[in-house]
């Protein structure tokens, strides 16, 4: 494996629909429901997880499990925060910037070195409660954004391309599918289909190294 998570590319393109009032207002409750579901899923994961599994590479050229968990809320802080509303990201604050995991960007672009290495520094409950509190800053978020400010296309490069840490290739060709797509469709592929996905991911790289393991103990 040479390249983490970053290296798969966002392939969404398409254009989206205008929303009218009625269906904004939808999507303002649907991204929350979204948003609670991932982190519910979060949690049931932690409970299901093996503390073997986490670093256990049980497919050759996939991430290790604990990174993939922790590039999940890494994803939605850095996509409301620093990609939506251009403001400074919730692991910029204590006490998660003090954490051995903490990082300025998602892990777009990490070498398989580099994603091994933060993996090995995950805390899976230090990781829940920094999705809690993720997902609270951007639940409360939710309820004071307009109808304009959904359907409005999105800024996530131009601000992404004024912050240092996201400042590398990987990050921009990671975003170029989503340039000018409106702000509920940038939301709901990153902070729900891309992190559901991941969650799957986890689920079922944890299951192949289980059995594996159970082969080698029969």
């Amino acid at each position: 494996m040479s390249r983490s998570c970053g290296k798969g590319r966002r392939c969404w393109a398409g254009s989206a629909p205008a929303l009218d009032h009625t269906r904004a207002v939808q999507a303002n409750r649907l991204l929350a429901s979204q948003l609670n579901a991932v982190n519910h899923e979060l949690h049931e994961l932690v409970g299901w997880m093996k503390p073997d599994d986490w670093l256990r590479r049980s497919v050759p050229g996939t991430s290790l499990p604990a990174f993939t968990f922790w590039h999940i809320p890494r994803v939605i802080d850095s996509t409301v925060n620093m990609g939506i509303r251009g403001v400074p990201e919730l692991i910029t604050s204590q006490p998660w910037a003090a954490k051995q995991w903490a990082r300025p960007e998602g892990g777009v672009g990490y070498s398989s070195e580099e994603a091994d290495q933060l993996a090995a520094e995950v805390v899976p409950a230090e990781l829940l409660d920094y999705a809690d509190a993720v997902r609270s800053q951007v639940s409360q978020w939710l309820k004071t954004v307009t109808d304009d400010e959904l359907a409005a296309p999105n800024a996530l490069m131009d601000h992404a391309r004024e912050a240092p840490a996201y400042v590398r290739p990987e990050v921009q060709e990671a975003i170029a599918p989503l340039v000018g797509q409106p702000v509920w469709l940038v939301l709901s592929i990153t902070c729900y289909a891309h992190c559901w996905a991941h969650l799957e991911e986890i689920k079922l790289l944890a299951s192949v190294g289980r059995a594996e393991v159970g082969k080698h103990e029969t």
